[in-house]
């Protein structure tokens, strides 16, 4: 009896036993959803640059300056109130009322206000100035993040670039080892020679040395992009930037340059340094401030007057030409950065027709390249047929093959090259969004 359900006993645990690793079998073999890859835009990439470029951050703070200089012009123009103590222990006078009128010891607070009430305009003057001035480093943080935007465009194409060699060369390097093995088998047959063979076998080292430079170059272009973001070695990249295959004529884009931001930073520069001025003009006028004193504690016979008010009159005679001089160098400065912006207007023109010029270019080397690549593939399939039945030497096929691989990584590139120059015209001209910042968030 007790033997039967031992056996019992046994075989049901044989039976759960097995039941659960088909339970679990099942479980694995059930498909899991597949987790989609995480790939990122050029736009992606730029606002990653963002947050981590110091150079950005750097100007942010340059604003923020800007600021706080422009406040200080504002409070210029209000009244400020001060306190003071004093206590004073001297020597007693020998008459009584000197006494009086000289105590011993003496102990002054009061608190005092003064309001600038003229200076020549000058204080008006600098707060023109201040505001300008925030224009100029607004304007020229845009200018960095544009920049930003050249340099994080750069780096993202370099590495497609480079990455669509590296495809390519794999793709050669595959297509030429079944073209290999099929040279091996008419060796082996008489149809080829061991020069045909050993012909191959050197394009495809060629290819493979070649490869591994493009790998190297992917690796040197993923560490710029990296720095540039802060993002991951392995970070999956996805261009939907499309080629400008319609461009207006040059100078509908050049005739936006106002609207450049390095152009506003002139402008705002050029009028800032206009109020020197107006500043330096204003020493020549009288100073009117008014005064106010309140006592707390007052010595001797003023001790039971609380308060006074004066208007105080400042008159400039002479100062030796120095207002006069500072005037003079005022203007000088005025008409430097008036060149100043000169230069910039023909410089932001060249950088735009550089641009578009590329971009022109670009659209038809590209459109040729793919006639090249239709053309050149097309050839290498007829010569290899025709060598097949042939007709032509394993050399021709090897100049048709090279022609048509050749062709088509030229056309990867110029792709990328072309994708490149179209997003750095639209920044040149003021069409990415993502760049046209108006102020920095502090």
């Amino acid at each position: 009896m007790k033997t039967n359900t031992i056996v019992s006993t046994i075989f049901l645990g044989f039976f759960l036993a097995g039941t659960c690793l088909e339970i679990c079998a099942s479980q694995d073999s059930i498909p899991q959803k597949l987790v989609p890859s995480v790939t990122h835009s050029l736009k992606d990439a730029y606002l990653a640059a963002l947050k981590t470029s110091e150079t950005l951050n750097v100007q942010k703070e340059l604003v923020v300056q800007a600021d706080e200089g422009l406040s200080q012009a504002n409070g210029a123009l209000f009244p400020t109130i001060s306190g003071s103590y004093s206590f004073l222990n001297q020597a007693t006078p020998s008459s009584v009322t000197g006494s009086a009128i000289f105590p011993a010891s003496q102990s002054t607070g009061r608190l005092t206000l003064t309001q600038p009430l003229f200076r020549g305009l000058r204080d008006f003057a600098a707060l023109r100035q201040k505001r300008f001035l925030v224009g100029s480093q607004l304007g020229a943080y845009q200018v960095a993040a544009r920049q930003l935007f050249y340099d994080v465009a750069t780096a993202y194409y370099n590495v497609l670039i480079y990455q669509s060699d590296v495809k390519n060369y794999e793709a050669v390097i595959e297509v030429n080892l079944k073209r290999l093995k099929e040279l091996d088998r008419f060796f082996k047959i008489g149809r080829a020679q061991l020069t045909d063979v050993l012909t191959f076998k050197s394009n495809i080292a060629s290819v493979e040395a070649q490869l591994e430079v493009s790998r190297g170059q992917v690796e040197s272009a993923k560490e710029v992009l990296t720095y540039l973001t802060g993002w991951g070695r392995d970070t999956s990249l996805s261009d939907d930037e499309p080629h400008l295959l319609q461009l207006e004529s040059a100078g509908t884009y050049v005739a936006q340059i106002e609207n450049r931001p390095e152009i506003k930073a002139a402008l705002e520069n050029l009028s800032a340094n206009h109020e020197f001025i107006p500043i330096s003009w204003g020493a020549h006028l009288p100073s009117l401030d008014l005064i106010g004193n309140y006592y707390l504690v007052r010595p001797g016979v003023l001790k039971d007057v609380n308060w006074d008010v004066q208007v105080a009159l400042t008159f400039p005679l002479f100062q030796g030409g120095i207002v006069q001089s500072q005037v003079r160098q005022a203007e000088s400065v005025v008409r430097q950065y008036d060149l100043v912006l000169s230069q910039t207007r023909r410089v932001a023109e060249q950088e735009i027709r550089v641009f578009y010029n590329s971009v022109l270019a670009d659209s038809k080397q590209f459109s040729k390249l793919k006639e090249l690549v239709s053309v050149a593939k097309q050839n290498a399939e007829t010569e290899v047929k025709y060598y097949r039945n042939g007709l032509v030497t394993n050399l021709d096929v090897l100049n048709a093959m090279t022609t048509y691989q050749d062709a088509q990584r030229q056309m990867d590139r110029q792709s990328y090259a072309f994708k490149l120059d179209t997003v750095k015209l639209k920044a040149a001209t003021g069409q990415r969004p993502e760049i046209g910042v108006t102020h920095p968030q502090h």
